[in-house]
């Protein structure tokens, strides 16, 4: 990494926090989880569970999807002792298209022990709120800085690519979080921690873009040496992605006499956990298995493949299809329906629709 001699890297706190924080006053984006700031600088704090829902909903997800999740999921559950009266696969339902269906798991773990161990109170310290299911270090400061107003840290992408590009940092972020965090608490608002962590996201998500940002509209310009020294287009530095694994499956789609379709849910560990679909065979790594259709039938494949890409692998699935009368009794059967297509994970819901298709056809 290169090193900033004591001058060049030096930020004035409270005229870089002042001009942040106008910009923010103006600028703040619309969200249905926020306060905005002209009630917080009145005292009027944001609300802690709205707050955590949000940011758990936001990993791995853009604000745009989970908006209209937001908004359907806080009409269901509006507080933290409704949600942990709701059942799991109703939760898992809602959580359908999100993804990563661990953390809608862990919402109702962490509602539960919130309700049982601290009466339905989120704690307001970062090193109680990491003792909860689901709740890393990022979501704990985000849930102390935002809802409330206590200083407290929360680096998300948008507020790593600031700092790193205010102070011109070049080595990858992962290597050198300490030097990130410390030139984050040198600039960070005292007064207005809350405010500040949102108008830093905001920033990063409105000018400072990974790409092509648009630098002249920046409140805080003057400020960003990465700026000064043409170097903003390459930082913060990543290394090359590496090329994900092909697994390979079969999808089993069963229909009743009743046009009913056969669910399960999947085990709680490994990936889709705890999600109510489907069958599949095992997903091996460059060849289809031996498809072994989990109900007897009159199984037929059809000629179109289903694609879907994972985080870690790309996923190629074959569908399979038939007309069950005979089934376990602890499956799951549901209406070929958009409510039902709707609650499936993503992967599903494409695979489903397929099948249906030709089906019907």
């Amino acid at each position: 990494m290169i090193k900033l001699n004591q001058k060049t890297s030096k930020v004035n706190h409270s005229k870089f926090s002042k001009s942040l924080l106008e910009w923010y006053d103006i600028n703040a984006r619309n969200l249905p989880w926020r306060i905005p700031p002209e009630l917080t600088k009145e005292g009027i704090t944001n609300d802690p569970y709205k707050i955590w829902i949000s940011e758990i909903m936001l990993q791995q997800t853009g604000v745009k999807t989970v908006q209209s999740y937001f908004l359907n999921f806080i009409k269901r559950w509006p507080n933290v002792i409704e949600l942990n009266k709701a059942k799991e696969d109703d939760v898992l339902k809602a959580w359908s298209g999100l993804g990563y269906y661990r953390r809608a798991r862990n919402l109702k773990n962490c509602a539960k022990t919130i309700c049982e161990k601290y009466n339905g109170i989120f704690p307001n310290c970062t090193e109680e709120l990491t003792k909860l299911p689901g709740i890393g270090n990022y979501t704990a400061a985000a849930i102390v800085s935002i809802a409330y107003n206590k200083i407290a840290f929360p680096i998300d992408g948008n507020i790593q690519r600031i700092v790193s590009r205010l102070f011109e940092i070049r080595d990858e972020i992962k290597n050198d979080k300490t030097n990130l965090l410390e030139n984050l608490k040198e600039i960070f608002s005292q007064k207005r921690p809350g405010d500040f962590a949102q108008a830093m996201m905001d920033l990063g998500s409105i000018i400072c873009k990974p790409a092509n940002p648009t630098c002249n509209s920046c409140p805080v310009l003057k400020y960003c040496l990465a700026h000064k020294n043409n170097t903003y287009k390459s930082i913060p530095f990543k290394t090359k992605k590496v090329k994900k694994v092909a697994k390979k499956g079969y999808l089993y789609i069963g229909i009743t006499d009743c046009k009913k379709i056969i669910l399960i849910k999947r085990p709680n560990n490994g990936l889709l956990g705890g999600t109510i679909c489907p069958p599949t065979s095992e997903w091996k790594v460059n060849k289809f298995p031996i498809p072994k259709p989990p109900y007897e039938g009159d199984w037929k494949v059809l000629d179109n493949r289903l694609f879907h890409s994972f985080t870690h692998f790309e996923l190629e699935l074959k569908i399979m299809i038939s007309k069950v009368k005979h089934f376990p009794q602890n499956v799951y059967l549901e209406p070929l329906n958009d409510y039902t297509l709707n609650s499936l994970p993503t992967v599903m819901k494409k695979g489903v629709e397929m099948g249906i298709t030709s089906f019907n056809d």
